[in-house]
């Protein structure tokens, strides 16, 4: 009897096919969904997902009151499938294609998004004019949610620490406090994170990487942080400091042509550092591919200035 379950464990094999309808059936917490979807009959779904459970002696989901529920086992296998899918995916792509066809898809945070990631999107395209680029702009929080379920190749964005993903600095950054120049604190010397809190805040909505900063860097000062105006428009939060409505606390990428031409005056902020760091984040999963690593090398060279 031994013998025999060893010959039935040794004949399975884990295939492309297997993760496909695991990865169907995840995303729609349903085997009958996830059949019309492949265009399979529901037990054949049943019965692949049956087999990898048997096989590695897990659970991947929980049957309750006629639902699916993703189990601890489950949410690893699917980090897997995504990115082995993709891999394979692109395998079979790069073969069929006589010539290689770059394709990249880039997410950037907002200082990223706005002030630099078009001279990388245009240095990349100068040496692969037939690439095919998508670019997502969003928060790192979105960008890291996406970056684990496989929607983005890299994202470029604030420094932080991720256990599932890796990270290579390009650019250094750094937040600025800026007002009219009229602003009272203008003249002041110097100024300390104390003036600021008796001030009108503009800022970041929180969960936005320039927010965060500031409001560690208050908080571990002993200070509140309590906002005059919170948004996630840049725009109408340089807007409401050239009109003399509070300071606004915003990355230098995004202002410094505005305190170049005098209509905002950077505030130096004696007892607080708020230099940060961009960085290129990729899954740690991830395949790097030719146009991947091309894209960071150029990164690299073209970083901006801080």
């Amino acid at each position: 009897m031994t013998k025999t379950k060893k010959r039935k464990e040794t004949a399975f094999e884990m295939t492309i096919r297997h993760l496909r309808i695991f990865i169907a059936v995840h995303d729609s917490r349903s085997m009958t969904a996830a059949a019309n979807q492949l265009f399979m009959t529901q037990p054949s779904v049943s019965q692949a997902i049956k087999e990898m459970e048997t096989y590695y002696s897990v659970v991947l989901f929980e049957r309750l009151s006629h639902k699916l529920f993703i189990t601890e086992a489950g949410k690893r296998l699917y980090q897997y499938a995504i990115h082995i899918t993709k891999l394979f995916n692109e395998m079979e792509e790069s073969l069929k294609e006589s010539v290689a066809h770059k394709k990249l898809a880039i997410g950037a945070n907002y200082t990223v998004g706005s002030a630099l990631i078009d001279r990388y999107i245009q240095r990349f395209n100068e040496l692969y004019p037939d690439a095919e680029i998508r670019v997502y702009i969003n928060k790192a929080s979105v960008l890291t949610e996406m970056l684990r379920s496989n929607e983005l190749d890299l994202a470029l964005m604030e420094e932080n620490n991720q256990p599932d993903l890796k990270k290579e600095v390009f650019c250094d950054d750094r937040i600025v406090i800026v007002a009219d120049p009229q602003h009272p604190l203008s003249a002041k010397v110097p100024i300390t994170a104390a003036d600021l809190a008796n001030e009108r805040l503009l800022l970041r909505e929180k969960g936005a990487g320039v927010r965060n900063l500031f409001d560690s860097r208050m908080h571990h000062i002993g200070l509140s942080v309590q906002p005059y105006w919170e948004g996630t428009s840049t725009t109408a939060l340089i807007n409401a400091a050239k009109n003399r409505l509070g300071i606004a606390v915003l990355p230098f990428q995004l202002v410094r042509d505005q305190i170049a031409s005098g209509f905002l005056k950077e505030l130096r902020i004696e007892d607080m550092d708020l230099s940060r760091k961009l960085a290129i984040f990729y899954h740690k999963n991830k395949f790097l591919t030719d146009a991947i690593k091309e894209f960071i090398a150029i990164c690299r060279a073209f970083s901006g200035p801080s």
